[in-house]
């Protein structure tokens, strides 16, 4: 049977696909440009139809009106990097955050679904349109989407024409899925680009000064991401080895900053597994054989990252005490986004031959009062409140920059940890936190 003759065998309706959905199942949904959105858009009319659905996602962009309380009844959200808008799902009861390092997002969430016998009964992901060799594209987002396929579910690929196609570990045959559906606008979700405030220049031009030529680097996403690549834009060979492929890396590829020539492993290659951001970001990976999209335990394992000299890790966190936790992803249970790879990319530049890890954030934040007037607090506390999630230890913790310096904290005492975050802190809270220090016996 040949390619064209199968996809035709296997191509249907998305009202057919919603007919095969049961009560309970499980459904593994990808993000990015991966993100199905057609299936995702009408779920909302199968309400009186289905229901206790189970979906798992990553960062999912779509605002569903499955979202809306009024559907309640057709499931849930398990998310492993919890985005915005599930926040009032959350406090209906209809979604659920994983904790868990990004590199072992397949494998637990297999690990866990067998431990409680609950079958994976779907994956649906968007995908680019077949090639000659039978072959669709997981476009952006590589993720644990093997792992996922090869675990027994059945497959469903919603064709869309905007997706693009990409090399690594994206491949899909057309043997491998059990149904095919057009998406029905042939868009994909972008993410808006982050203008870097001043407060985030001044963090970038010191993470600037902290890159050398030929460095690999590792950027997160958001102003102060952003702004570092705005700074690093004159550098030269710099190579990428990274969770996610994003607007500041991609900007510093087309301004000649990253060569890629430098790098012990992958010379030549971008590395990661996943891109999301602009439209830039879409167009730059498409079709594009240096841009390699990777599953991500192998991409995001400390000891793969360090296989490379001279690796910069550059993410950010929410507060970090005077020891050095850092909470990222909650401010105590209200959770705010995911742990991501934030561990596993800290401890591979540690590891790396002349690396350094750095994580970022402003000296302050606004805090809103219960009257909904605004308070603006240290984002450097004497220490993490109890129930704060700690995202990073303070044994793994390398730099912290704000707009004020940078502290190194990579073996130092707690003497001089106190210290040299007290350094950086906000000038109108440093006398506090050194009181509060020695109280603690942390000075």
């Amino acid at each position: 049977m040949s390619y064209e003759e199968m996809y035709r065998q296997k191509f249907t309706t998305l009202d057919h696909v919603y007919s095969l959905l049961k009560d309970g199942d499980y459904i593994y949904c990808l993000n990015s440009s991966a993100e199905p959105r057609t299936f995702l858009a009408h779920l909302h009319e199968l309400k009186g139809k289905v229901k206790d659905l189970h979906f798992q996602m990553g960062l999912t962009s779509l605002k569903a009106q499955v979202f809306q309380e009024e559907y309640s009844e057709i499931g849930d959200f398990v998310s492993s990097f919890f985005p915005r808008h599930f926040t009032p799902l959350q406090r209906q009861g209809r979604a659920f955050y994983i904790p868990l390092h990004l590199r072992n997002s397949g494998k637990d969430a297999i690990y866990h679904l067998k431990h409680i016998g609950q079958p994976i009964n779907y994956v649906v992901l968007d995908v680019s349109p077949m090639d000659k060799h039978g072959y669709f594209t997981s476009g952006s987002t590589a993720m644990a989407m093997r792992m996922f396929l090869e675990y027994g579910c059945k497959i469903v690929v919603e064709v869309n024409e905007a997706c693009p196609r990409t090399f690594g570990d994206t491949y899909i045959h057309v043997s491998e899925v059990d149904y095919i559906i057009n998406s029905e606008d042939n868009k994909i979700n972008y993410l808006p680009k982050i203008p870097p405030s001043d407060q985030d220049r001044e963090i970038g031009k010191m993470i600037a000064e902290m890159v050398n030529d030929g460095d690999n680097v590792q950027l997160g996403i958001g102003g102060i991401p952003s702004a570092c690549a705005e700074e690093l834009v004159n550098k030269k060979d710099l190579g990428v080895h990274t969770e996610m492929l994003n607007d500041g890396l991609v900007f510093l590829a087309k301004n000649g900053a990253i060569t890629n020539r430098k790098k012990n492993y992958f010379k030549n290659k971008f590395v990661t597994s996943f891109s999301a951001g602009s439209k830039d970001v879409y167009d730059f990976i498409d079709d594009n054989p240096n841009v390699l999209h990777l599953q991500v335990a192998f991409v995001n394992s400390p000891e793969v990252f360090a296989r490379n000299d001279n690796v910069i890790s550059v993410n950010t966190t929410l507060q970090v005490d005077l020891m050095g936790q850092c909470a990222s992803e909650a401010i105590l249970t209200n959770q705010i986004s995911g742990t991501g790879g934030q561990t596993e990319t800290i401890i591979g530049a540690k590891e790396s031959k002349g690396g350094k890890s750095i994580i970022a954030l402003h000296s302050t934040r606004e805090l809103k009062q219960p009257d909904g007037s605004k308070k603006r607090i240290s984002t450097i506390l004497p220490v993490q409140p109890q129930g704060t999630v700690v995202s990073l230890t303070r044994n793994d913790v390398d730099f912290v920059v704000t707009e004020y310096g940078a502290a190194a904290l990579r073996g130092a005492t707690l003497k001089e940890r106190a210290r040299s975050m007290i350094n950086i802190a906000h000038p109108d809270y440093r006398a506090e936190l050194e009181e509060q220090a020695k109280r603690l016996w942390l000075l």
